[in-house]
């Protein structure tokens, strides 16, 4: 519901013309533009930008790819 209010907001139209007419791509892009977002402000603001994805997860993520 949030990625949908963000982009009605954006986009300016009402969050059931987004739910109507966005694609599974438009909220992946969406979610990636977001995240550059997020990415750019912790690194404007000299935040730790190893924070935003934890090396577990990422170890996990490898694990079950690895079989």
């Amino acid at each position: 519901m949030i990625v949908i209010g963000r982009m009605a907001e954006r986009y300016h139209m009402l969050p059931h013309q987004i739910a109507e007419l966005a694609t599974t791509y438009d909220y992946i892009i969406q979610d990636v533009l977001h995240s550059y977002d997020e990415y750019q402000s912790k690194a404007k603001q000299g935040g730790d930008l190893n924070t935003l994805v934890k090396t577990e997860d990422l170890q996990s993520i490898m694990e079950r790819t690895r079989g």
